[in-house]
């Protein structure tokens, strides 16, 4: 079907006309008079496979829609806002011909509406570059890993060159492979040529839509090729005149960024006309815009990357080229060359960078690189799949859990046991690079990435059955960052698949390799019950005798790679381009941040990882997967597993409170400090610790809920007597609240004592690795917010329910209660963990006076508006969670107890109910907050103190 996508884009100008003309609005009968009125005036007018595809698409493209970006500043220096009275002037010859190459590519319009939006959003933080004297504006864009980061800053480089930005340099991570990757988006995108074969440029992208390449030709100084970093010599002056913008893509390399700065002020010195090396020359009115992609990898001035335990048994020196306090100076002394800058770093785990020092200053580098100036927040499209999606997540505010996809398989038997410190088997965590996989004394692969890669064949199957076989198709195979070893596996792979490529190919079939068998038990048990389970649009399901038909054909299609970092890697899916590459991609380092891999099916990963942002950069999983979302699957441990559902908590409230902070008007300043003690960010997983790390935690305007509970009789028993020692507290010293019922008992004005022992007798439980409520910590915060006089006055609750029957009926502080009957989401003997805990209504107990609740109820609306528009603003008629708990009494606690039926729990027949908890904390202003230090090992979490 030739010219599809020109037809596509065609069919899609004549929907928007359509909707403009309609009040921006289309129904589905407009959507396929828009198709006929194309495909008549082509040759597939009496072609309904083709026509039905197009519908298809528009319904798709005309649903999935993006959100608003959120967005946080300062008003610094001599900044003015601008864009919008400049904007009318400004010939926006580059973002029109980027935005129709999005189109050809079928982003969906409503898409790319909203990321026009949001680019103007970035370029209008920025300073106007028709704006005389020194300048110097410093930001942050926050993404989601995956989701197209690389488009919005390649938009944004195409509307800052139509404003009038001239030097554009993009630092584009630490390897080869990652570098000539992004340079072929710039390409794409914005330049519009391919000029790594010297003398014969080649039109691509942008470059085949442009009319006038003499106008709209920009002039770049790196290519693509593996050799393509910038080198001096290859580079033209333009100190003295330069009408066209300069692009730069480079790694964060010591020696390159040395050699660039050295051009720099060498253009510097020769604007000035000075001949003294020595002398310091900035370049004047010719603006530079610096992005720095993956911008907390290498960019952070923290010498923390240069510690590594001396009992490691894989000590690693720190490479020289890319120590990040190195690169961070680089950098800075980068922006120093130009009096006219703006740096905006890009990321999807900002933690890094918001946690730089505010008033971090060097007199050799100037100040570092905090975000001062904003802070954009984008949300993905409706159709990205990321770690909420993908391992589900917790409403911090309901306590309402959303499944995830059930795309997730755990495996056990890479290594001989799940010890973090084990050193034996296929692929321990603990292993030097002498290492030799192998799987019960053998040179082979486990059955779980056996298993692993005949899912990769048959998701490879379908999708060409669904009309995507010329599309790339890859698996990520992740278990050693060592390449020694890595190159060990990639051999063990490449025999598998060879024994998998004979047995389907020529028929013959070892009895103790039946591969067709475990196919067909794979497809039926696995893949056809997923794909019901999903439901999801475009993604029929086959029955297993299509599949065994292709099968033969995928499977000679199928090529193994050792990612080791050089532009060949990424060169690949580019010489395949029209016909698509069925690639097992096989690495450490180099494929764990920012790479990306194309049509990505299945990953097999059981690397640990000791940090936060790492773990969640190394999901190569997350990103788009229309019409084969799945066909995907991540087989990992379970304690990784669970550690990215964690991580997807802290993630979606983190944003969450960025949206909510902007509708305040916090600048980057206070949302650095949010970040820096948020309570979920704790080092609560062995996957992530190093010896004696300290951290700091604030539970400031914070909801605590215990979701996971030990199971054993003991600490069962331990945590009721614990609360009936509180209750008896609270009767005795506090105030009970006489219209209170039954089965919610209330006490006001608790004194803080009986608070701090319940607190240290309560035994909290641990899903695996991961102690999502850690009592001492939660104890000693309070402990240190009463040297000020916060939470001194308690409130307890009780939140029972009527009595069903006896069995779930407790005597609670002379009250019959009858017992909550949470869902079980997982249990085991040793652990039960629930669903949701807490009711909505229960903090509205402590009531605040009426200025202090309008205010809440204001502020409430305000966010809702900021959503979801002012229709929706006005039917909220009560402030939410956060709300209630910032606009309380700094002294005001409230400790709510859920009593839950021993019955929840499916595995035990232990009579002892289960004893939850809730804490909510009022919002403690900075000033008065005081957060707590504590302490973390390698086998575990534990308060300093």
């Amino acid at each position: 079907m030739e010219f599809l996508d020109e037809i596509g884009a065609m069919v899609s100008s004549t929907i928007q006309l359509k909707k403009k003309m309609n009040g921006g609005k289309i129904t589905r009968e407009q959507l396929c008079e828009a198709v006929d009125a194309v495909l008549i005036m082509t040759p597939y007018k009496d072609d309904q496979k083709v026509r039905n595809k197009l519908i298809e698409n528009a319904e798709f493209n005309n649903k999935t829609w993006m959100d608003s970006a959120h967005t946080m500043a300062s008003e610094d220096r001599n900044w003015t806002a601008w864009l919008t009275k400049a904007k009318p002037d400004i010939q926006w010859l580059y973002w029109n011909r980027y935005e129709e190459l999005l189109r050809k590519e079928g982003w969906p319009p409503r898409v790319i509406e909203k990321l026009d939006e949001t680019i103007d959003e970035t370029l209008g933080q920025l300073t106007n570059p028709e704006q005389k004297g020194s300048w110097d504006r410093r930001g942050m864009v926050v993404g989601s890993v995956q989701s197209g980061k690389t488009a919005n800053y390649t938009g944004l480089i195409c509307k800052a060159a139509d404003a009038g930005y001239k030097v554009i340099i993009v630092l584009a991570g630490f390897h080869k492979n990652l570098r000539s990757q992004t340079q072929i988006r710039i390409e794409e995108g914005f330049l519009g040529y391919d000029k790594s074969d010297p003398g014969n440029p080649k039109f691509i992208g942008v470059g085949e839509i442009a009319h006038d390449h003499k106008k709209l030709w920009p002039d770049a100084a790196t290519t693509r090729a593996d050799n393509g970093d910038f080198m001096a010599s290859a580079t033209k002056n333009f100190a003295n005149s330069i009408d066209r913008p300069l692009v730069f893509v480079v790694k964060k390399n010591k020696s390159v960024l040395e050699n660039l700065i050295g051009y720099l002020k060498g253009q510097g010195r020769a604007q000035k006309g000075i001949t003294d090396p020595a002398q310091y020359a900035p370049i004047s009115e010719i603006p530079l815009l610096l992005i720095d992609d993956e911008s907390d990898q290498g960019s952070i001035n923290t010498n923390k990357s240069n510690i590594r335990d001396p009992k490691s048994e894989d000590i690693k020196e720190v490479d020289p080229e890319v120590d990040p306090t190195v690169i961070n100076g680089l950098i800075r002394t980068i922006l120093n060359t130009f009096e006219q800058s703006a740096y905006v770093a890009y990321t999807a785990t900002p933690f890094a960078n918001i946690m730089i020092h505010k008033d971090s200053d060097s007199q050799s580098f100037g100040e570092d690189l905090f975000p001062r100036s904003f802070i954009t927040c984008i949300r993905p499209p409706t159709n990205y799949v990321g770690p909420q999606r993908m391992f589900g997540y917790t409403d911090a505010e309901t306590g309402q859990e959303t499944e995830g996809l059930p795309l997730t398989r755990k495996i056990s038997d890479y290594a001989d046991s799940m010890a973090l410190n084990e050193k034996k088997g296929w692929m321990p965590p603990k292993h030097k690079s002498s290492h030799i996989p192998k799987f019960q004394g053998e040179s082979r692969v486990p059955p779980s990435l056996y298993k692993a890669l005949l899912s990769y064949l048959l998701s490879c199957s379908a999708r060409l059955l669904r009309g995507q076989g010329s599309k790339h198709s890859s698996m990520l195979v992740h278990v050693t960052r060592f390449t020694d070893v890595q190159n060990k596996v990639t051999t063990q792979v490449k025999e598998a698949l060879t024994s998998i490529r004979h047995c389907l190919v020529y028929g013959s079939d070892d009895p103790n390799f039946s591969v067709w068998k475990d196919l067909k038990h794979l497809w039926q048990e696995d893949y056809t019950k997923t794909t019901t389970s999903i439901n999801e649009e475009r993604c029929p399901a086959h029955e297993w005798r299509e599949i065994e038909q292709v099968l033969p054909k995928v499977v000679q299609t199928v090529i193994v790679r050792e990612i080791n970092g050089s532009a060949g890697d990424v060169l690949d899916y580019e010489r395949h381009r029209g016909t698509g590459l069925n690639v097992i991609a096989i690495g450490g380092d180099k494929l764990s941040r920012g790479l990306t891999l194309e049509g990505l099916l299945v990953s097999y990963f059981t690397r640990p990882s000791k940090t936060y942002d790492t773990l969640m950069q190394m999901g190569r999983w997350f990103g788009y997967r229309d019409g084969f979302v799945d066909l995907t699957r991540l087989f990992a441990p379970k304690e990784l597993i669970n550690w990215f559902r964690h991580i997807s908590d802290a993630d979606i409230e983190l944003r969450n409170d960025f949206e909510t902070m902007c509708a305040v008007g916090a600048t980057p300043e206070n949302f650095g400090h949010r970040v820096r003690t948020h309570r979920l960010l704790q080092v609560t997983s062995p996957v992530k610790m190093r010896d004696g790390q300290k951290e700091k935690c604030s539970y400031s305007g914070d909801f605590v809920q215990t979701i996971v509970f030990d199971a054993k009789e003991d600490s069962r028993s331990q945590n009721l007597v614990a609360v009936k020692a509180l209750l008896h507290e609270a009767e005795k010293n506090g105030k009970f609240d006489l219209n209170s019922s039954e089965h919610r008992p209330l006490w006001h004005e608790v004194p803080v004592k009986p608070v701090l022992n319940f607190l240290e007798s309560y035994k909290s439980g641990s899903d695996g690795t991961i102690r999502r409520v850690d009592t001492r910590l939660l104890a000693k915060y309070i402990g240190a917010q009463n040297t000020k006089g916060n939470l001194k006055d308690w409130t307890v609750l009780v939140s029972g329910i009527t009595p069903k029957d006896e069995e779930g009926t407790l005597n609670l502080g002379g009250f019959q209660v009858g017992l909550r009957n949470r869902g079980e989401r997982e249990g085991t003997e040793e652990y039960f963990r629930t669903g949701v805990l807490t009711e909505p209504t229960d903090e509205e107990v402590i009531v605040l006076n009426e200025q202090d609740y309008q205010r809440a109820l204001a502020e409430r609306r305000k966010i809702v508006e900021q959503k979801k528009g002012p229709e929706e603003a006005a039917k909220v008629q009560s402030p939410g969670g956060p709300q209630l708990r910032k606009y309380r009494p700094n002294a005001k606690g409230l400790l709510i107890i859920y009593p839950i039926d021993r019955r929840a729990h499916k595995l035990d027949e232990v009579k002892v109910p289960f004893m939850g908890f809730a804490i909510s904390f009022p919002g403690i202003d900075g000033d008065q907050d005081i957060p707590v230090e504590y302490i973390v090992n390698s086998v575990g979490q534990q308060t300093d103190g």
